[in-house]
Formats: C-alpha cells, structure tokens, sequence
C-alpha cells in the first residue's frame, strides 16, 4: 500500500543522438519530462514542423471521423475484443509513401461539404414544400402581385381567431382587401392587399392577432408550379447526395490506412513537443523529468549499453519539489485503482488506500446486493466479459471490481437466504441449512451488523492515522489523539449498543466499559491540552474535541444505508415474482409467456438498477467515512512521455503505446 518512490532524472548527451534518444525515452515509457530547473530557461521548438505535422494529424483525424458511418460496422462481440492492430514500423513507413493523407483529407472534406449543402438544400425545400402546399388553389404568380402603392401579404392564422382577426384589421384599416384562399388542420389561410404605406402597422396588428406571416415575397411563379419545381429539384438533389455517399463508401477503403497515418502524425507531434522541454547548447542537449525508482537500473542499463556517450543523473526530491504519485500495488488490489483515482490521488508523503478500501468496499458492495442469484448473474457476466471479450483499460478495472463483488454476493446471499426474491420457504433444506440471517424478517440484526461493520471501519481508518503519525516519529499524536480514541470509541461500543440500539450486554461488561471510558476522558482531556501554551485555551479545545464523538456516531449511523439497500433488492425482487405470479393466470397459455417477460425484464431491471446502487454507496462509505479519517489527496498523476497511439500498435514492442 505504498506510492512509488519517485527520483529526479538529468540526462545529457550529444546532440547528433537526440532524436534517437527522443525515441527511445518514447518507447519505454518510464520518464515524464518536465522543464529543466535552470534560471531563466524558456523551452523551444521547431514551430513550423510542429504546426504542419499538428495539421495533418487534424486533417487525417477529420477525415477518419467523416467516413466512419460508410465501414462496414463490426459486431458486438467486435467492439468489445476488438483492440489496436499490429503494424511493424515498415509497414508504417509504406502506408506514408502510398496513401497522400492530404489529399484523402481533401476529398473527404469536399465530400463531406457537399452532402451537407445538398441536405440543407433538400430539408429546405421540403419546407417550402409543406408551407406552399395549402395555397395551391392560388392562382397568380407571385411576382406579378406587387403594385406601385400596393402589396399582397399571405398569412396563417388558427381558424378560431381568423373573423376576429380579419374584423378588426377591418375597422382599423378600412382600405386593406383580404381573401381566404384555403382552410386545413385547423388553420385559415388569407391574403391581404396593403398600401404600401400601412404595410409595417397592418403586420404588427394581425401578429398580434394571432397571424403567422408568409414569406412568399421573394418567389417567382405561382405555388403550384414553384411545388413542381421543388419536386424536380428534390429528385437532382437526392441523386446528387447518393453519388456524393457512394464516393465516401469508396475513399472508407482506406480508413484503415488514415488510422495508421494518425498514429504516425501525433507520435511525431509528441516527439516535437517534448523538445521544448529541452535544454540546448551547440553540441549538447540536457533533459530532465522523474522517473520510479524501479525503473530506474533498467533504464539506466538500456540507455548505456546503446549510447555510451551520455550521462545520467538520479536523485531523491528535493524539499518544495512536487513529485508526481504513481500507485504501486500488488495484482489483487490493482483492479480498485479505478475506484481510488475516481475520488483523487493520495500525496506522494501520503499511504494510498486502494488495498486499504477493497476489502470493505467489496463487503459493502455484497450486503447491498445481498443476493445470491444475482451474484451469480453478476459474476458470469463480468467473467464472459473479461475472458471471452478481454475488455480492456478503465472497464477492465471495473468489471474485475464488480467481479470480487459478485463473488462475495454469492455468499452473502446464500448466508441471508437471498435467490432471486424467493421465499426461504420455498427453499430446499440444502439451502436453508446454510440461512443465517433474514434481512426480511430480523431487520434490526442485520442494522447491527451493518452498524458494527461501520464501528470496526471507522476504527480502522484512525488506525491508519495512527500508524502513520507512527511512521512520522509524532509519538505524542499517535499515542493520544489516534490510540486513546480508538480505545475510548471501543469502550463506548457496548454503552451504546445497550442503551441507544437496545441490545443485551452482560452488566459487567457495561460496567467496566464505563470506568474505561471515564478515565480515557480525563485522559484525552487533559492530553488534549498539551499543544496551547493558554492552558485555558487548551483546556476549551480539548473540550471541544470530544463533541467529534457526534461526529463518528453520524458516521455509523451512515452504515445503515447497508441495510437499505439489501432490504430494496429483496422487496423489488418479491414484489417483480408477486407480478409474474399474478398474470401467469392469463388465459390460453399467454399468462405463462407474460410471467417469463416479467420475470426477466424485472429482474434484469432491479439487478442493473442494484449494482449501481450497490457501488455508489459503497464508494460513498469509502469516500466520505472511511478517507476523512486519514487521506488528504490532491496529487498529481504520474504521466510519462510514451506513445499514444489510438488505432495501431507496434508490432516490435508488443505493447500498446
């Protein structure tokens, strides 16, 4: 449970070696460059390369994106083991000499244009389509309606408000003449002849009416044939876009090659960034970054046994330096990574808790869930997933996390009596023999457990501090604000399960708990004291301090969410078989299909809904009772310089980089 241990990194070297240097710093992965740590240094670079090279690589991703939807798209069981394609450096090295990225680029951006304007086109025209479709008994072109002192405006209105409408632009405009060309789906539609002069007004009274302007002004021909031409242009235009997508489904034949292309343009923008980091003389360049300490002799014997002219330098981090935090756990504990960097990343000083958490995420996890039949469901899902599809990355992590969950669900359920919302009636005795608890029918034990559960977390996570200020030679912290209350919560443990939950404790038991805990008062009291000079301003923060006992009972208190949540899969899953029961009495057969429907899909439901239930709160529990007690967070991620390629993978390394 430790961050790695983290060196500063020099490297000097000739400058004739650099790029080969560059490379191979990039292969291996094991170095984040930063700037060098001399006074006044400003990094450069080659801009113009950097810039044509960045260019192409937007160019090629673009047209990457575009041609997607015109490949054949690959199968579901595809998507999910499908991974990067193994290319050697020559073939790399070929695909730059036949393929012109440029060009492609240039046609699938013209290709790309083309259908986008002739879509616009045809969308646009479809709606002028639908607004000309109601004045086609209108005879008169449009053009021809247009007088020196007067103009026709063509209007839509709801047939509700079109006499009032028309009534009072009557009587406030007495020389306008209107006309109801057609009525349909509820709304009239009119002409109006203006005077020019009173057009604007005349507008703004029948808006407010109600009215909705048609904009036919600029249209030449009457709507009828302006109709028949819009449905010829429509037939060109939809011709236009198959011939432009019958061009795409073309050029996607080479997609396979941008992807190789892409990969090879951001590698070498990443080889032409890095350099700014650089430090530069004549003959010589000077590079620095961090590196892990167990990565060190490797790379040190690697780099020396290909370039004996070059030095470098290791040290530990110096005092204000802020090295960056690269986790290093054993195999069992890597997979809740995910769920540690999903909340933040301990400081390089600080313990990282991920093996701390997994024990007690995945009991919290398995009581929420807290069924055996879907932990079994759970479990074998996440095994096809892992082993038939080796998912990879981030969802790798996850579905191995679920995995360890589903696993402990499957006892949990068995140890609760938990199989798809059943009765435990309705179990057989090879069964039931192994039922230990009811969450259904003995809630209030099942609250104790989830409740002692809490307690035993809680005092881990002081533990944690505790061994930490151990670590930090803080002999007085650890031994009095970390080991006395863990010693005094424990004494109060009884006292409270007695008198506030109602529990049974043997009377001797209480009363010696009850002599711990007075004298650890006083103790912690006066203890509490010791870092005020004001022994009067001591003596009131010590005082203080014990009102964080609310503090950690509100913590255990947040446990019984434990057993809410297993309570919610249990009922849900009664109440989806109380369904399936009930219409399983469907006349001819139709009952026993609608009961398999309702059994699935209700059980597909709550099972998806629980899970994620199940991980939120765990992780909540995690985050917010257990990592307040001991975890700061805040640093930063560990990122060196490697390839980063996205569709390919070096066929030499064998490793996705």
């Amino acid at each position: 449970m430790a961050v790695s241990r983290m060196l500063k990194i020099q490297l000097v070297a000739h400058a004739s070696i650099k790029d080969e240097v560059k490379v191979f710093l990039r292969e291996a992965g094991a170095v984040e460059i930063t700037d060098v740590s001399i006074d006044g240094f400003r990094g450069t670079a080659d801009a113009e390369d950097a810039g044509r090279v960045s260019r192409l690589g937007e160019k090629t991703d673009a047209a990457i994106q575009f041609l997607e939807p015109y490949t054949r798209k690959p199968s579901f069981a595809e998507r999910l083991s499908g991974g990067p394609v193994p290319v050697s450096a020559a073939e790399v090295a070929a695909t730059l000499a036949a393929v012109d990225a440029e060009e492609i680029s240039r046609r699938a951006s013209d290709i790309d244009s083309t259908l986008r304007s002739s879509r616009d086109e045809l969308s646009w025209s479809a709606a002028l389509v639908r607004e000309l479709e109601p004045w086609r008994s209108f005879t008169s072109p449009f053009e021809s309606l247009s007088t020196t002192n007067y103009g026709v405006q063509f209007w839509t209105f709801p047939e509700k408000a079109v006499s009032s409408a028309l009534e009072q632009a009557d009587r406030t405009y007495p020389s306008i003449v209107h006309e109801e060309i057609a009525r349909s789906g509820g709304r009239a539609f009119v002409g109006v002849i203006t005077p020019r002069g009173e057009a604007h007004a005349i507008a703004e009274l029948l808006k407010q009416a109600g009215g909705v302007r048609n904009a036919f002004e600029s249209l030449t021909g009457t709507p009828q044939s302006i109709i028949e031409r819009q449905r010829d242009r429509r037939t060109g235009l939809e011709a236009k876009i198959d011939e432009a997508g019958a061009a795409a489904r073309d050029l996607a034949r080479v997609r396979p090659s941008l992807q190789v292309l892409s990969d090879h343009f951001h590698e070498r923008r990443g080889l032409l960034d890095v350099e700014r980091h650089f430090f530069h003389t004549e003959r010589t360049f000077l590079l620095e970054g961090w590196i892990r300490a167990v990565d060190r002799r490797r790379l040190e014997r690697d780099l020396t046994k290909r370039w004996s002219d070059l030095e470098i330098i290791t040290r530990p981090p110096r005092e204000g330096e802020d090295p960056p935090v690269s986790l290093a756990n054993r195999r069992a504990a890597q997979p809740f990574e995910f769920i540690m960097t999903l909340y933040g990343r301990p400081l390089y000083s600080e313990v990282d808790p991920t093996p701390l958490l997994a024990p007690f995420f995945i009991l919290c996890f398995s009581i929420c869930m807290s069924d055996a039949g879907y932990g079994f469901v759970l479990a074998s899902l996440c095994a096809l997933f892992l082993f038939k599809f080796k998912i990879r990355g981030g969802m790798r992590l996850l579905l191995q996390v679920l995995f360890a969950g589903a696993l402990l669900t499957l006892f949990v359920g068995v140890a609760t009596g938990g199989y798809f919302g059943l009765d435990t009636k309705l179990l057989p005795p090879a069964l039931t023999r192994f039922i230990l608890i009811d969450p259904l029918e003995e809630p209030m034990k099942m609250l104790n457990i989830a409740f002692l559960i809490g307690f035993v977390h809680i005092l881990f996570g002081i533990g944690v501090r505790m061994a930490v200020n151990f670590r930090a030679h803080l002999w007085a912290d650890a031994i009095f604000d970390d080991l006395g209350w863990i010693v005094f919560l424990i004494a109060l443990g009884p006292l409270g399960f007695a008198y506030v939950l109602g529990g049974k404790v043997g009377a001797w038991v209480l009363f010696y708990c009850a002599r711990v805990a007075l004298g650890l008062t006083a103790v912690l009291f006066v203890a509490g004291a010791r870092k005020e000079r004001n022994k009067f301003i001591g003596a009131f923060k010590s005082l203080i301090k014990f009102y964080s006992i609310t503090g950690y009972f509100s913590d255990i208190l947040s446990y019984a969410r434990l057993l809410a949540l297993g309570l919610a899969s249990a009922a849900i899953a009664v109440a989806i078989n109380g369904i399936a029961e009930m219409v399983r009495g469907l006349p001819f057969y139709t009952g026993y299909l609608a009961a398999v429907v309702v059994l699935v899909l209700g059980h597909a439901f709550n099972l998806a809904v629980n899970v994620l239930g199940a991980f939120v709160h765990s992780a909540r529990l995690q985050y917010l009772e257990f990592f307040n007690k001991f975890f700061t967070g805040g640093g930063r991620e560990f990122r060196p310089f490697r390839s980063e390629r996205r569709y390919t993978i070096l066929r030499e390394t064998g490793t996705k980089i």
